[in-house]
């Protein structure tokens, strides 16, 4: 499986600017990976990635049904 960019755009958050990239082997695919990428990425330095586990109630909302808004904010 090779995946392509196929979309991006520039997301303003509270932790800074960020841009969000989606990938997916097709441009129709319905469910793409997305990367989230800082606008202070350095590839020359090392970099702090977080694999999302699709808990979107959990990171979005801060869910208490689960810590994965707290993990990704520790992140």
């Amino acid at each position: 499986m090779k995946l392509k960019a196929q979309a991006s755009a520039v997301i303003p958050m509270e932790k800074g600017i960020f841009k969000m990239i989606a990938y997916s082997e097709n441009e129709d695919d319905s469910a793409p990976h997305f990367a989230i990428v800082s606008q202070k990425f350095d590839a020359f330095s090392p970099v702090v990635v977080r694999i999302h586990s699709e808990c979107f109630t959990g990171d979005l909302f801060h869910s208490k049904r689960c810590d994965c808004g707290e993990q990704l904010d520790q992140a």
